[in-house]
């Protein structure tokens, strides 16, 4: 049994004209990524391929060349001027023979075709060339021969082979790869396309007999597995049968798909963010305002910042997302939000600001449809700082917490007019006569009374005049205490016929009234005279 096997390692180089492919193909792409193609239309026509063809030409496989030789001849006249095709036989050994490499024109197209017919029967191979088959040796030819035409950033590789590797051997022809041969085929394989977007293709062909795996030396999953693992797209197992009719149909989708690998390169090529930095300032309330600068590029010119974020336990960022919008500036000076911690107070914050980015595009479904996933990205900026967390900013607080204070001063200060500020003053009392009768003075009294049965007594006095101090409130902070006088017993007339009255030292500094011992008398027994003095 026979297989087919196909690798397709693909990288961009991107210039720009018009690919003069097929209008058919080209219609198919501008159709089905009407968006990228508007993007990278010219570039496409400067994405210059380079056709591997490494063909095993065993004598097993002379079957398949009813097959081999037309399929490659239709599939190398429809490729596009300025690629390249190398075709490599191979049996025992490699070859390259002269003629059966070029850069593609309508003459090289030709002599190609031409030299195709003597593919399986070439005069230049060596006796033995054909009696066996070394995979080991073919697939590094195809590494190999990427490395000499490194001018070319898309390769393309074929391989028709059979899969069992049947090198002669003390125990048998047919055994499977070794380890340090797979080990070889990998490393040589990953340098040849070191940077590069990588598709493996095997598309296989069935005998009659049936399974393949069966086989002795069969060693398609040892590629599959041990080879092309860590590419791309690892290995895609294609099963054409062992029909020409299918073959046939597989290159013409082949041919159709051209574009579309060629596309896929260019895109893949450009599927990257661009660079993006970020110079941030975190204030003392951690308000954070940063600088943000990018290089758009023309699959993504527009950057939307999704998020901000800080790893520390225990703090968490107030995002603003009234500052988030799609931008294509290239630089932004941006209100990030704000960083809070869980508890209230000052909190030392050594950590980095972490921006999350995205890239909206009008062409997410056709990345899709190529199997490109876009670039996760964004950046971040170291910070050192402390930062005060709690729902009012911190100038605020401070002026909050200063009324406090200043409001307990006068408080304080006011309990302490109110305890300081005493009665000082000088008590005068003459008789009718306006002889005086008594004289005293009062110092630091918070009250007093003169009259009858008063502190300061007065002969003869049926009357008594009572002064109190008036505490107001320390809450009001501004108001001094104040003394009243009321006339408790006895009357007095002073021309308004007032029983009480108010003295301080703002205002009034002194009452004088006429007292008397019954209100229905109208002779004045004695007057009183009081004056505040100042200590």
């Amino acid at each position: 049994m026979k297989r087919f096997f196909f690798s397709i390692y693909l990288f961009i180089f991107s210039i720009g004209t018009v690919f003069s492919q097929s209008s058919s193909s080209l219609e198919y792409i501008e159709n089905t990524f009407p968006e990228l193609t508007r993007i990278f239309h010219d570039d496409i026509g400067k994405c210059h391929a380079h056709y591997v063809f490494s063909i095993d030409v065993s004598g097993s496989m002379d079957q398949f060349e009813g097959i081999v030789v037309p399929c490659l001849q239709r599939f190398i006249q429809a490729l596009p001027d300025n690629d390249k095709v190398t075709i490599i036989p191979f049996g025992t050994d490699t070859k390259n023979p002269l003629g059966f490499s070029g850069v593609i024109d309508s003459n090289m197209k030709m002599n190609l075709c031409n030299n195709m017919k003597s593919l399986y029967s070439n005069s230049n191979y060596d006796k033995d060339f054909r009696d066996h088959t070394n995979i080991f040796k073919a697939t590094n030819a195809i590494s190999q021969a990427y490395i000499t035409n490194n001018e070319y950033k898309v390769n393309i590789g074929i391989t028709f082979t059979d899969f069992q590797n049947n090198i002669p051997t003390p125990g048998g022809n047919f055994r499977k790869l070794t380890d340090s041969e797979l080990a070889q085929m990998k490393t040589n394989y990953m340098s040849a396309s070191k940077g590069c977007y990588v598709r493996n293709i095997a598309v296989e062909l069935e005998e009659k007999s049936g399974g393949n795996e069966s086989l002795k030396g069969y060693c398609l999953p040892q590629l599959r597995d041990k080879v092309y693992n860590d590419t791309e797209n690892g290995l895609e197992i294609v099963s054409a049968k062992n029909s020409k009719a299918a073959i046939e149909q597989w290159f013409e989708q082949l041919r159709r798909d051209i574009l579309v690998v060629k596309l896929k390169a260019i895109v893949t090529a450009e599927n990257k963010a661009g660079e993006i930095s970020m110079n941030s300032q975190t204030d003392i309330d951690g308000k954070t305002t940063a600088e943000i600068s990018w290089n758009p590029g023309r699959l993504y010119p527009v950057m939307k910042i999704d998020s901000t974020s800080v790893s520390e336990e225990g703090f968490y960022f107030l995002n603003d997302t009234a500052n988030y919008g799609n931008t294509r500036d290239r630089k932004q000076l941006l209100e990030l939000g704000q960083i809070k911690n869980k508890k209230w107070g000052f909190f030392h914050l050594c950590d980095s600001i972490n921006l999350g980015v995205s890239l909206p595009t009008n062409c997410d479904d056709e990345l899709a449809k190529l199997g490109i996933t876009k670039p996760l990205t964004g950046t971040k900026y170291p910070i050192d700082q402390w930062v005060f967390s709690f729902f009012l900013p911190l100038w605020a607080t401070a002026l909050i917490l200063a009324l406090i204070l200043l409001y307990i001063f006068l408080v304080i200060r006011a309990i302490r007019i109110n305890s300081k500020e005493r009665l000082n003053g000088i008590v005068f009392v003459k008789d009718p006569y306006g002889d005086e009768l008594l004289k005293k003075k009062i110092t630091g009294a918070e009250n007093t009374s003169i009259g009858k049965g008063g502190i300061i007594r007065v002969p003869d006095a049926e009357w008594l005049v009572s002064i109190k101090k008036e505490k107001p409130s320390p809450l009001l902070l501004f108001k001094r205490p104040y003394f009243v006088w009321s006339c408790s017993n006895g009357y007095v007339y002073n021309g308004a016929r007032a029983t009480s009255g108010r003295i301080d030292y703002q205002s009034s500094t002194s009452f004088s009234v006429r007292c008397k011992a019954k209100k229905s008398d109208e002779d004045v027994t004695h007057s009183l005279t009081f004056q505040l003095r100042t200590l």
